[in-house]
């Protein structure tokens, strides 16, 4: 098995349902995927308990993604579009937090849509008539020279 797939029973609830299915058994990493990006990836697992490269479930994470850790060792999240609940049960709780740590980043990813419109609509003007910062000089004075402009 490669570094970084864990073991997991995945369980589904659909939108307004209050039962849990098990969907059964896989190994779970997060990888990036084209055209997703990072994933959560499920993998087959074979007969003799090595991991084969069949994708069986694949989940993008974009920021903004909540997913929850409740016990230590289940994730959960909801998809927004279908409102169906995921559930990865894993076998410890060191495999689920490696896990957790794997998709924190992403996450926290910021968003950068309209990033560059925003940049060009900062401007900081310099002062004319300021006299340049003696020696290093107050961060107030240094930050007023500064001209953000669109290139």
């Amino acid at each position: 098995m490669e570094s970084g797939a864990y073991p997991v029973q995945l369980l589904h609830r659909a939108a307004g349902s209050g039962q849990w299915r098990n969907l059964g058994a896989a190994y779970a990493a997060v990888t990036f995927l084209r055209p997703q990006g990072q994933s959560l990836v499920l993998y087959a697992g074979g007969p003799d308990g090595q991991q084969r490269r069949r994708i069986v479930f694949a989940y993008p994470i974009l920021p903004g993604d909540a997913f929850e850790s409740l016990d230590g060792a289940t994730l959960t999240w909801a998809e927004p579009e279908s409102g169906a609940d995921f559930a990865l049960c894993f076998l410890d709780d060191a495999a689920c937090a490696a896990v957790c740590g794997a998709i924190a980043p992403v996450m926290r990813a910021p968003a950068v849509d309209g990033i560059a419109e925003t940049l060009a609509g900062l401007r900081v003007a310099r002062e004319e008539a300021a006299p340049a910062p003696p020696g290093g000089g107050d961060i107030a004075a240094r930050l007023a020279q500064l001209s953000i402009s669109r290139a």
